[in-house]
Formats: C-alpha cells, sequence, structure tokens
C-alpha cells in the first residue's frame, strides 16, 4: 500500500484496467476510494472485451459510471480495439498540459503490460509480457508518448481475496498453480456452462457430465476406457488461461 499511495500522489491520471468478463471481481474499490478522495481523475478501462457480451459490456459501464463518476473505455488490448478512444481520453485529461503522469492498476495478469505496449506503439516504451501472474516487478515509469508518462505497478490483489479459483478466474492464478486441478473445471464449467458447450458440442446439462463428455470427445481416456476427468480438467484450465474460452 506504500507503493500504491505514492502512485496515487505522483499521478495526474489514473487508469484501473478491470477484465471485462468479470469487472466487479477486478476491481479495488478501496483503492478507486483513495483516487477519489485526493481529487484524481479515475479511468476504468474494461479489457478483453472481444471475449464477453457487448450488451452486458454496456450494462457494466452505466453501473460503473454512476458508482465511481469515472470515464469507462472497453479495450481488447491484445487485438488493440478501443486503443485509438483511451488514447483520446488521455488526451482530455492532458488538456493544455505539458506533461501527463498516469497511474495503472490492476489485477495481476489483467492485460496491463498489453495494454502499456498497445498504447507505446512499436518501438517506444515496449514492456515485456507474460501470461504468468505476477510478471511486472516494482513501479516501472514509460514514456508513452510526448509529454505522457505511464507507471506501472505490480498486479494488486485486495487483501480480502484468498479463494484460489476466483484467482485463476480472473488470472491472478494460472492452472498450474492450483491444488485441485478438477474441483477449479468444474467451478469453471458453472461460470460458463452455456458457452463450454457451445465450444465442445457437449449436451449434457451437469457439471460433473460436461466435464466426462469433454475428456470423451477429445480422447483423454484412463484404464477399461473410462474419462480421464483430471486430464479434461487441465486441458479446460489451459484453454480458459490462454484466453480461448
Amino acid at each position: 500500500m506504500k507503493q500504491i499511495n505514492s502512485l496515487v500522489y505522483s499521478s495526474d491520471l489514473m487508469i484501473e484496467v478491470l477484465d471485462a468478463r468479470f469487472p466487479e471481481r477486478t476491481r479495488n474499490v478501496n483503492i478507486e476510494n483513495r483516487i477519489l478522495e485526493k481529487e484524481k481523475a479515475l479511468l476504468i478501462v474494461l479489457n478483453k472485451a472481444d471475449l464477453t457480451d457487448k450488451t452486458e459490456l454496456e450494462k457494466e459501464k452505466k453501473r460503473l459510471i454512476k458508482e465511481t463518476q469515472a470515464r469507462v473505455v472497453f479495450v481488447s488490448a491484445k487485438e488493440k480495439n478501443g486503443v485509438r478512444l483511451l488514447k483520446r481520453e488521455i488526451s482530455i485529461v492532458k488538456g493544455k498540459r505539458t506533461e501527463l503522469t498516469i497511474g495503472l492498476l490492476g489485477y495481476p495478469n489483467s492485460g496491463k503490460s498489453t495494454l502499456i505496449n498497445a498504447l507505446s506503439g512499436k518501438g517506444k516504451g515496449k514492456v515485456k509480457t507474460s501470461s504468468k501472474a505476477g510478471y511486472t516487478r516494482g513501479l516501472q515509469k514509460i514514456k508513452i508518448s510526448e509529454g505522457v508518462y505511464l507507471i506501472d505497478a505490480p498486479g494488486i490483489i485486495p487483501y480480502n481475496v484468498r479463494d484460489e479459483f476466483e484467482l485463476f478466474l480472473v488470472g491472478a492464478k494460472n492452472a498450474n498453480q492450483l491444488k485441485d486441478i478438477e474441483s477449479a473445471a468444474l467451478r469453471l464449467i458453472t461460470e460458463l456452462k452455456e458457452k463450454i458447450k457451445k465450444e465442445f458440442g457437449v449436451k449434457s446439462t451437469e457439471d460433473m457430465e460436461i466435464l466426462e463428455e469433454i475428456a470423451l470427445t477429445k480422447r483423454f481416456l484412463a484404464s477399461g476406457g473410462r474419462a480421464d476427468t483430471q486430464k479434461a480438467a487441465r486441458f479446460l484450465l489451459e484453454k480458459y488461461d490462454k484466453n480461448e474460452l
């Protein structure tokens, strides 16, 4: 929190990066309140917008604006969709200032580094990206355009979030870090049932039956030709890790 307080104090604009699939689960309301208390501008980026329904996104946008009075932008940093709009919002905040410092916040693996690369463009302020949660270390200051600097903080998880599946769901943990692969896969099926059924052409409705059907479809078999649900679970979780679900 000492780093975050320093970041808020040093920045003219704070950008909070949320996962568009789970905006409420990836918010840090305490830090949002701190930003607003310090009367700093807040811009919320709903990243990975290409992975969710546009109608739901519009509902979330209205709700977030009402709760925070912040500007909200949809972005797919990986596909570079929405980056131009984000740049325009940054330009509005900059106005006639000669220099603008932006603080960037978000969960580990929320796509912050990819977003920085999209903003900075080829050959400017490139930062390394990784699908491994917690890749960014310390505070990094990157020039993204003339007079505009961005400070990237390590991914932050609210202290009260401890459920490992919840952390996996929002990208703060990957499949290899989970203790109970099968339970996590079943919870993922509960969260994304219709999407998973459509993706794999599954007819079953019960979570375990869906996992078994995926195993049989993909030829993940245990002794006696039984469905190997452990292999199917890992396969499913890894697809989600790669943003393929």
